[in-house]
């Protein structure tokens, strides 16, 4: 496992002799050529200086007794002198003897394999060359680098020690989360506590947080998902149960018929009542990430009433369309799920003989559906809780489980739709209006924020 702390030192130290080293070689060819300019003055000099002292009196002593003022022993300059009159050459004991310059000035000789830096002067009849190794130059170079150099690298141990130390100092914080993190139980879905982090580390912090407050919903819609389906299920499985023992107990054919017959109708409603259970259990809270397709409107409540036409004519009621041209950004299956709900919804509460509108339009740059009826209506006191689950209002004869405006509240909620409830057809009834933002604006940081009006 990859530690953090460990590759923040190991770069740091890296970076720091990296530095050191490119400090170093770069101070080693600044000293060098300053030390070029420098040697070179003074071998120019020390010629310069030799052949002035012999302009006038030629020298009578061999050039090991010459003295040269300001020669330093680390130079390892020497001095030879030639007279062309007499072809004798001076220098001092030890020294190597260098060839005959081409002429005065600068040049660079090769001697016993090693490269000499010379200048030469001519005075008279002699010729004086001041010669020195290029090795003396490149030495006090790299000596200068390494002073430059050596400091840092008495230094790296406490450098390690403190960025050690630094490091650990930062990352206590994301320890001491970790460990908080880790005596929770499976159950517990609080927000981690952001007080004195570090901005870098609250960032993370709230992530987790904001994943915490997901899994809580998620969690709470299972629950009650669960709590939800076993008590709604519990009264129709026993209701099923009674009519068994009843065309159980039947004693003519016509009476188990009649058993037999309520019990399809049990079924039929224990049937509906699980496929709402798992249609609400599928609206994860999730599903507004979900990929979305382009709806077109007047089609899709074109196709609906052709398909609820028949059910609504069992009790002679009207189906009617109105589809202007209106697009969304969806789930085309909800959406087709939602408009089927409150139509089949209108259906079973409108008496027979009444009329039903469906109709799609776009009014102020929304998109718009609206479900009619002039069936017997919402009172206003009910209208804000008709979409909670397994409500039902009061008075109200037709069977259902409650469930299918919590179905189309939830759809809405995921489209970034609002949903209102309006006095219906011909003065009574129910109009349910559902607004959508338009095509192309249904991401979550331009959607609408769902509401509810009674």
């Amino acid at each position: 496992m990859t530690s953090i702390r460990r590759k923040l030192l190991f770069t740091l130290l890296l970076a720091l002799l990296a530095a050191g080293f490119t400090t170093a070689t770069a101070t080693f060819f600044s000293a060098q050529a300053e030390f070029n300019e420098f040697l070179d003055t003074h071998l120019r000099e020390t010629a310069e200086s030799l052949g002035d002292s012999v302009r006038h009196s030629m020298p009578t002593k061999e050039p090991e007794h010459l003295t040269i003022i300001g020669d330093a022993p680390s130079y390892r300059v020497i001095v030879q002198v030639y007279d062309s009159a007499h072809n004798s050459l001076w220098q001092r004991e030890g020294a190597p003897a260098m060839p005959l310059p081409e002429g005065p000035g600068f040049g660079l000789v090769k001697v016993e394999g090693k490269t000499w830096r010379t200048y030469s002067v001519a005075v008279g009849p002699l010729v004086i060359t001041a010669g020195q190794d290029l090795e003396v130059r490149t030495s006090l170079a790299a000596t200068a680098a390494f002073r430059i150099l050596q400091p840092l690298c008495l230094l790296l141990p406490f450098i390690a020690i403190a960025v050690w130390i630094v490091v650990g100092s930062g990352l206590a914080p994301l320890e001491k989360t970790a460990r908080s993190v880790a005596r929770r139980s499976p159950t517990s879905l609080e927000p981690l506590s952001t007080k004195g982090l570090p901005a870098e580390l609250a960032s993370l912090v709230n992530a987790i947080n904001d994943l915490l407050r997901r899994l809580a919903d998620s969690l709470s819609a299972q629950q009650r998902f669960a709590s939800d389906a076993a008590h709604e299920l519990r009264t129709p499985l026993t209701a099923l149960k009674l009519q068994v023992q009843l065309a159980q107990r039947a004693k003519t054919p016509e009476a188990q018929q009649k058993c037999f017959s309520r019990l399809n109708e049990g079924i039929n409603r224990a049937t509906r009542l699980v496929q709402q259970l798992l249609t609400i259990a599928r609206l994860d809270p999730d599903a507004s990430k979900k990929p979305m397709t382009t709806i077109n409107l007047a089609e899709l409540v074109k196709s609906v009433r052709d398909d609820m036409a028949p059910i609504a004519a069992q009790k002679h009621i009207e189906i009617t369309e109105d589809a202007r041209p209106a697009m969304l950004d969806g789930m085309e299956d909800a959406i087709r799920l939602m408009v089927t709900n409150l139509t089949d919804n209108a259906i079973r509460y409108t008496p027979e003989g009444g009329r039903i509108e469906i109709t799609s339009s776009t009014e102020h740059g929304l998109s718009v559906l609206r479900v009619c009826d002039n069936g017997p209506g919402i009172a206003p006191e009910e209208r804000s809780r008709v979409f909670d689950r397994f409500y039902r209002a009061l008075g109200t004869k037709t069977s259902g489980t409650g469930l299918g405006l919590a179905i189309v509240k939830r759809i809405v909620d995921i489209h970034h739709g609002t949903v209102a409830i309006e006095d219906g057809l011909d003065g009574r009834g129910t109009i349910f209006k559902l607004s959508f933002p338009p095509l192309g604006a249904s991401s979550p940081h331009t959607a609408m924020t769902p509401t509810s009006h009674s």
